[in-house]
């Protein structure tokens, strides 16, 4: 990639676009993966105007061509249609190890992979690793051994559902043709079709399970062949955005592992259901009705597509016998997530912050920027000091959605999950893995430059990304780079935007933890 320009970029990304063509429903059922489709249904699904048929594509790639990298998220699964790819694990990459390409977290071997407690109505994971194997990875991978997959294979499926970020490069051995599945066509198939369930929910218990239970405090010292028979046993069930997962006042009868999406842990206070806190992938609930043998203390509802692993009681309380100290951690944070309720409904206005993030999608921002309306007076040092530290060039807009005092300015939320990563053709968008810091090279560097696709813009869910102008090509065709707020970080003050504002009308707050909302907005 080193001896290629930015023209030969931008023309190998537009003949992979041109090398991509939407699959029909003739086509799909063609696929085996496919013949498990009700034909009761198949109609409505594979509609032209259908979710499934507007997300699946047929891509043909060269040999050598990247398909997914190592630390990169991934918002589809793969099916080989025909040709071989090969898996290359990171022993076997050569050079020093890469950048993380998506996700916050990162492996738990790094001191810096211990999240912080969680002292709300919630159990945060005490470390998440930002590696899973891509699906079923034959045995040899981890020895570094080189892996081909070839036709009827599935790869990829995994680090969609549950968010976490690819193990290994994948790239094309021979000439390939892929059938590509984005994420909401996975959703719609496994909704409708019990055995493409199963077929992906099997894959997900050999292949990662194990990996997600002992990311969790109260599991990792379980013994090995206990956790074994969780993952065998475990129900694995899925939710659809505004689906009620469980009522508060329900028997406390199941315990539910977070693997992908995020949840409202809601209190009932007269006609309303205020928002205590939110889950997200790692965290759990549902101990604290099984510790004391009470209905559910409050609810919880999906904001978004959510995978969850379930335990029954009974399961549950084996946990607890396998490892009894388990039952203390489990206590003590059972007291500050019922001091927390309790809170919530004596101050019921404590609540709209909470909302609001969720409403919003600041759920997802590690360091969002916000400025205060009762104090700032518009005097725009803000903007001034960002386009000071990026080459006159502001990496924000201060305009933006509203709440109350509260302005959300057009600025990158660096969100735990970026979507803004996925499918970056140069892999120009990077984020160290201590870093919550997502950056986008420009046009000029060496070896992963911005080639002006939008991509990122576009994926962007919230807008954050700008694109702008550095000069035409040959042919009078405008150049562009993609460019996003980066926290300023090379300057050793820190974000301009706060550090200039006269009257500390502009802060950045982390919408990881809840207290984060209320302690810093209220």
């Amino acid at each position: 990639m080193k001896s290629e320009t930015l023209i030969q970029l931008q023309r190998r990304f537009e003949r992979r676009q041109e090398r991509t063509i939407v699959a029909t429903p003739a086509e799909l059922m063609s696929v085996p993966l496919f013949s498990s489709i009700p034909e009761k249904v198949r109609e409505k699904i594979f509609a032209a105007d259908g979710k499934v048929t507007k997300f699946c594509s047929f891509v043909t790639l060269a040999p050598g061509d990247l398909i997914m990298e190592q630390g990169a998220y991934g918002d589809s699964a793969y099916v080989i249609i025909e040709g071989a790819v090969e898996v290359l694990p990171s022993s076997m990459r050569g050079g020093a190890s890469p950048r993380v390409r998506g996700g916050a977290h990162v492996t738990p071997s790094s001191p810096k992979a211990r999240l912080p407690e969680a002292a709300g109505m919630i159990g945060r994971g005490q470390g998440v690793s930002d590696t899973i194997i891509l699906t079923a990875p034959p045995a040899g991978l981890e020895d570094g051994t080189r892996v081909i997959l070839t036709r009827g294979e599935l790869f990829g499926e995994i680090s969609a559902l549950s968010r976490y970020a690819v193990s290994a490069d994948v790239r094309a051995e021979t000439e390939v043709r892929l059938l590509k599945i984005r994420l909401r066509g996975l959703k719609a198939l496994m909704a409708v079709s019990k055995d493409f369930k199963k077929a992906l929910d099997t894959r997900y218990r050999e292949r990662a399970l194990v990996s997600h239970f002992r990311q969790v405090g109260i599991f990792e010292d379980l013994p090995q062949a206990f956790i074994d028979s969780l993952r065998n046993s475990a129900e694995l069930v899925s939710f659809e955005p505004g689906q009620i997962v469980v009522e508060e006042g329900a028997p406390a009868e199941a315990f539910y592992l977070v693997r992908g999406g995020y949840l409202k842990v809601g209190v009932v206070s007269g006609a309303k259901t205020l928002a205590i806190s939110y889950l997200r992938k790692g965290d759990y609930a549902g101990e604290v009705g099984l510790l004391i043998d009470q209905p559910w203390p409050f609810s919880l509802q999906a904001l978004e597509s959510v995978e969850l692993v379930k335990l029954s009681k009974t399961q549950f309380e084996q946990v607890l016998a396998e490892n009894p100290g388990a039952r203390h951690e489990l206590w003590s944070r059972m007291m500050a997530r019922l001091k927390a309720r309790g809170a919530t409904l004596l101050d019921p206005a404590s609540a709209e912050y909470t909302q609001m993030a969720m409403d919003t999608g600041l759920i997802h921002g590690e360091s969002v920027l916000l400025i205060d309306l009762t104090t700032c007076v518009q005097c725009d040092e803000c903007v001034r000091g960002c386009a000071d530290a990026h080459g006159s060039v502001p990496r924000f807009v201060r305009e933006g959605e509203r709440y109350r005092n509260w302005l959300i300015p057009t600025a990158c939320y660096q969100c735990t999950d970026p979507t803004c990563m996925t499918e970056c053709p140069t892999g120009a968008i990077t984020r160290e893995s201590d870093s919550l810091i997502v950056t986008i090279n420009d046009h000029t560097h060496p070896t992963r430059p911005c080639i002006g696709c939008h991509n990122c813009a576009n994926r962007c869910p919230w807008g954050n990304i700008i694109m702008i102008e550095w000069g035409q090509d040959a042919g009078g065709k405008i150049q562009e780079d993609a460019t996003k707020c980066d926290l300023c970080l090379t300057r050793p003050q820190g974000p301009a935007c706060v550090q200039m504002c006269p009257h500390g009308s502009a802060v950045r707050i982390s919408f990881k933890e809840v207290e984060n909302i209320v302690g810093k907005l209220k």
